[in-house]
């Protein structure tokens, strides 16, 4: 039966045009990428060159700028503040912090240790290595919260520091929308040790539990819902579709399930806190992992993601 083209959705008619739902790109959209392709080398030149302050501090004013022109993405970002039962005045800090975190992140691709701007004290570093010793591979669940990059970063500091060699931590990542992007995006995450697996390309799921089995940490990023298995949840204040993959893959082959995150120091700094989640030990393990995330967005609420939320 054919339906009608003005039947058709925009994500139906998106997905046309997306190669990575099959889709094809017409020869307007092809010139498009490939200037868009320029203008991120030409940018990540220019970011690879500032002083740190000037870059974190640049991005940080471009955050608050687009708070302030964008009424759509201001008024989004309040309302699921508003609907967290948040202070929508906390807006424009969000996206001020979203820039200078923005920033941080590009500072990867300049190498260096991350010892002095991320904290790993003893007893998540302890929690870490004692889920690691079991010989299963370790699901460590985290949020884009902070400069989420530099999180993997530094796992892989601590994996590289207690001698466990090649090949590094995992981390489950979208793959950009254009392919001729993912080297741009993904290199100071290979340049740091890590395996990068894009969870829309064929093997992904094979790569993810090799690693498991060769008992490496994998990296997850559900906060923020997407194209993937999930179950309903009551998240910020509503309700939300939350990635169940991580939860299936700790159950089906035993790997720890850790909860990490990036929370702010006083100093500027950041400390990398890492616990043991309990979700699997609940009777609704989606709910209970989801107040497990929360918990840790509601104490640092100025530094997530709030313009995701769909």
């Amino acid at each position: 039966m054919s339906v009608p083209g003005d039947a058709v959705s925009e994500a139906q008619e998106l997905a046309l045009r997306d190669v990575r739902e099959g889709g094809s790109w017409s020869q307007r959209q092809r010139m498009k990428n490939a200037t868009l392709r320029a203008l991120v080398r030409t940018a990540l030149w220019l970011a690879d060159r500032l002083p740190r302050s000037w870059l974190i501090g640049l991005l940080g004013g471009v955050g608050g700028l687009v708070h302030l022109v964008s009424r759509e993405l201001r008024e989004r970002t309040q309302r699921h503040l508003r609907r967290a039962d948040l202070d929508p005045a906390l807006s424009g800090v969000v996206w001020r912090n979203c820039g200078r975190n923005l920033g941080r992140c590009l500072l990867l691709r300049r190498g260096g240790a991350l010892s002095d701007a991320v904290e790993l004290n003893a007893e998540s570093a302890q929690c870490l290595d004692d889920a690691l010793a079991e010989g299963r591979g370790v699901v460590f669940v985290s949020l884009h919260l902070g400069p989420f990059e530099w999180l993997a970063a530094k796992i892989a500091e601590h994996w590289q520091a207690a001698g466990r060699g090649s090949p590094g931590p995992a981390i489950l990542v979208r793959e950009s929308y254009d392919p001729g992007l993912d080297p741009f995006v993904d290199q100071h995450r290979v340049g740091r040790g890590l395996e990068v697996i894009h969870r829309g390309k064929p093997g992904a799921s094979a790569r993810i539990l090799r690693a498991l089995r060769q008992g490496r940490p994998v990296g997850f990023l559900p906060d923020l819902g997407g194209r993937v298995r999930s179950e309903q949840v009551r998240w910020l204040g509503g309700l939300a579709e939350l990635p169940i993959g991580p939860l299936r893959l700790a159950e089906r082959t035993g790997a720890r399930l850790l909860i990490g995150y990036l929370e702010p120091k006083p100093d500027a700094g950041f400390a990398l806190r890492i616990a043991p989640s309990k979700a699997l030990l609940s009777d609704h393990p989606s709910q209970a992992l989801a107040a497990e995330l929360e918990a840790r967005i509601r104490r640092h609420p100025t530094h997530w993601l709030w313009m995701g939320l769909k």
